[in-house]
């Protein structure tokens, strides 16, 4: 499958995000509750969204993974509560595409660490994906769209 992996020089993107820690098999409860909170709070103040809803992995197990769960806002934004003002990194990054459920984004994950090694990349310890297609409004998961961005280190 065609991924479309390639370096991208990306700039900063401020957001309002929630930290949660996981296990693997608590990631979907624990994001849409992160969604359903951060939808609230952005509905309530009229706060509109610079992007696609993201997960930004700062560290990743099966057994506890540590994820900020946000959407990209206007610069200058203030979060309140447990709702941070955060900001996904610029830089050297390499960013692909995975088409399919998310229990099978694992794989493009390894095909991703798999290409940047082949390319003399060394991937940081930290990755991020935006979710560019809505599951409520499209039901069928092989048909889900899903951006990746690794930093190089």
């Amino acid at each position: 499958m065609d991924h479309d992996f390639k370096v991208e020089e990306l700039v900063t993107q401020p957001a309002l995000a929630i930290r949660e820690t996981a296990a693997a098999a608590e990631i979907p409860a624990k994001m849409g509750e992160c969604f359903d909170a951060l939808g609230r709070f952005f509905g309530e103040r009229r706060i509109p969204f610079a992007g696609p809803p993201f997960a930004y992995y700062h560290s990743w197990s099966d057994a506890e993974t540590v994820m900020d769960v946000g959407f990209p806002v206007p610069p200058g934004t203030a979060g309140e509560g447990r709702i941070r003002a955060v900001t996904l990194p610029g830089g050297r990054i390499v960013t692909g595409t995975h088409v399919g459920p998310y229990d099978k984004i694992v794989d493009t994950y390894t095909a991703m660490e798999a290409w940047m090694k082949a390319n003399g990349l060394a991937p940081a310890a930290h990755m991020w994906e935006t979710y560019m297609t809505d599951p409520q409004m499209e039901p069928d998961p092989s048909k889900w769209v899903t951006r990746l961005f690794w930093p190089v280190a």
